[in-house]
């Protein structure tokens, strides 16, 4: 028995050497051919909190991110599958009345995306495809006051408004109010403002940008000359204004 005990002890023992699979990647952050490409791009002079959604049913955006900040001239770039419809969320903090990008998506040649202003306003935005606006206002609205019918629904951390609630966010024919008007038929300013959706789109790369130096859209009914001529006095005062340069025009 002592010998034996000795021949095991001295028997070395050989670990079973376990190659590991090969990891696949995660199914929900693989961008494949004909996915759908959005990119957002911060030219508001701030922070801007970004929060997503998803319509009941459908798939949201790859990795399923979570409310995140977009830094001052940041781009953040989000991809979804065909059978993606949901929205993105913009503003200075993250609530219900804030700006959004609306879309759909079933496929290259089967989507759209509009800019929504219906719950409320936050920040301006406009949305293009191959270089084109397709929806979006880039006018400061705050500008023309949050007054009644509409309401400050909240406020920033730079002590400023932040939300304005849409009272016409219940009427579908509209019309919108004084505040929202030089937007309308440019952005959803109330729930039938379908000037703002161009329907579908070919392409499956969509670009938004935040902000009043971001282009115009044709449809905007104010501002338009000032975007054209961004030399102009009265331009720069205006977007050095949003980015919180100066505090009156």
């Amino acid at each position: 028995m002592a010998c034996l005990a000795l021949v095991l002890a001295a028997t070395p023992i050989l670990a079973q050497v376990i190659t590991p699979a090969p990891v696949a990647p995660e199914p929900n952050k693989v961008k494949r051919d004909g996915d759908l490409t959005l990119a957002i791009t911060n030219s508001y002079g701030m922070p801007l909190s970004l929060s997503f959604g998803n319509n009941a049913g459908f798939p949201g955006f790859y990795g399923n991110p979570e409310p995140t900040l977009l830094p001052i001239d940041g781009s953040l770039t989000y991809n979804a599958p065909a059978g993606w419809a949901g929205r993105v969320s913009v503003g200075k903090v993250n609530h219900d009345d804030n700006s959004k990008i609306e879309g759909s998506f079933y496929g290259p040649g089967n989507g759209d995306i509009d800019v929504s202003y219906v719950d409320g306003y936050s920040v301006p935005i406009t949305c293009s495809v191959g270089g084109q606006i397709v929806s979006g206002c880039n006018v400061e609205l705050f500008d023309l006051g949050c007054n009644a019918p509409d309401s400050v629904s909240a406020w920033g951390p730079d002590n400023r408004i932040a939300a304005c609630h849409n009272a016409a966010q219940g009427v579908p024919d509209g019309p919108a109010s004084s505040m929202f008007a030089p937007c309308a038929g440019a952005a959803y300013t109330f729930p039938k403002d379908d000037g703002a959706n161009t329907g579908m789109i070919a392409q499956t790369e969509m670009s938004c940008c935040v902000g009043v130096l971001c282009p115009a859209s044709p449809k905007q009914r104010w501002g338009k000359r000032d975007v054209e001529s961004p030399k102009t006095p009265t331009f720069k005062a205006r977007a050095l204004k949003a980015r919180g340069r100066l505090h009156h025009l």
